[in-house]
């Protein structure tokens, strides 16, 4: 058995562009150029667009992944989640102020300023106060409007230049090695996280235990060969690039802290790549564990394991 450690820095993107869009219904539309690769980025902005605009989760859509909408930067280092939801958050402090001059003074808002209202129960209340309360509906229909638009942009990290912001992990693994032919096989691993805020179970312990086979394929058997000769790379298909299969793959169980970091949009911090690190160091300390022997070079291939 091994265990180790994990470390992986939080970031979040500025100029991340959203559109927020209330027709007269009350359903919001949310828009940006963002791309999904199947983290599921649309079903978490989803439940944060809804709990953020005081709506049902089935009156809210979200469109992402086409380049005439709002400008989204790319899914990587972790930190699309994050930069997607403070662009949210900014497109919503415009859409209230936005409301609140649509209402005029024939509305239970009146009199108030933007910043002391919240969004709860499909519309704009007074914060503490559900008495002074308009629908969206209630105001559009007044205005004699089909629909409302902003579009709101995710600000300079601030947090970043000010705090050293990491997520963390700790990895257990237990494993086999073949005495005759130095063959490693996982029979379990355990990963326990601090990403702050989980978003979304479901969607969360995917990314951990998709990480932690990427873990896997680092620590067993994904190798880049060069040809010192010319340069070229030998193992440059999936036929010689070997990565996990199912069979490779053992139970994986996850948890975490599920603890909001108060620095940082929805107090999460990114998931993706936070169940990569650590993988490999575990698996080496558990190869270490049943051979006595410290291997320090990735791939663990069993010819590495194979007494002298």
């Amino acid at each position: 058995m091994g265990c180790a450690t994990g470390s992986f820095p939080y970031a979040r993107m500025p100029g991340m562009s959203v559109r927020i869009t209330i027709d007269g219904e009350g359903h919001a539309t949310v828009a940006s150029a963002a791309h999904e690769m199947g983290m599921g980025t649309t079903t978490v902005q989803r439940q944060h667009s809804a709990d953020r605009l005081g709506l049902p989760l089935e009156s809210v859509t979200v469109k992402i992944g086409d380049t005439s909408l709002p400008f989204g930067s790319f899914a990587g280092g972790s930190s699309q989640t994050a930069s997607l939801g403070a662009a949210i958050n900014a497109a919503s402090v415009k859409l209230a102020g936005e409301l609140l001059r649509m209402a005029g003074n024939d509305t239970p808002l009146a009199g108030l300023r933007a910043n002391e209202l919240e969004f709860a129960d499909a519309g704009l209340r007074k914060i503490g106060d559900a008495s002074r309360h308009e629908s969206f509906k209630s105001i559009l229909k007044r205005a004699a409007r089909n629909e409302i638009s902003v579009t709101g942009e995710s600000g300079t990290p601030l947090e970043m230049l000010k705090f050293s912001i990491h997520s963390r992990s700790a990895i257990f693994c237990e494993l086999r090695v073949s005495d005759v032919t130095g063959e490693i096989r996982i029979d379990r691993l355990v990963g326990s996280f601090d990403c702050g805020r989980i978003l979304n179970p479901k969607t969360a312990a995917s990314q951990f235990r998709g990480g932690m086979i990427m873990g896997l394929g680092m620590a067993l058997t994904e190798e880049t060969l060069l040809d010192e000769r010319s340069g070229r790379i030998m193992s440059a298909s999936i036929t010689d690039y070997h990565v996990p299969v199912h069979l490779d793959v053992p139970d994986i169980d996850v948890l975490w802290t599920d603890i909001p970091d108060p620095r940082t949009p929805m107090g999460a911090r990114g998931i993706g790549e936070i169940g990569v690190t650590g993988v490999a160091a575990a698996v080496a300390n558990a190869a270490f564990n049943a051979t006595g022997r410290r291997v320090r070079e990735l791939p663990l291939t069993p010819d590495k394991f194979l007494l002298d």
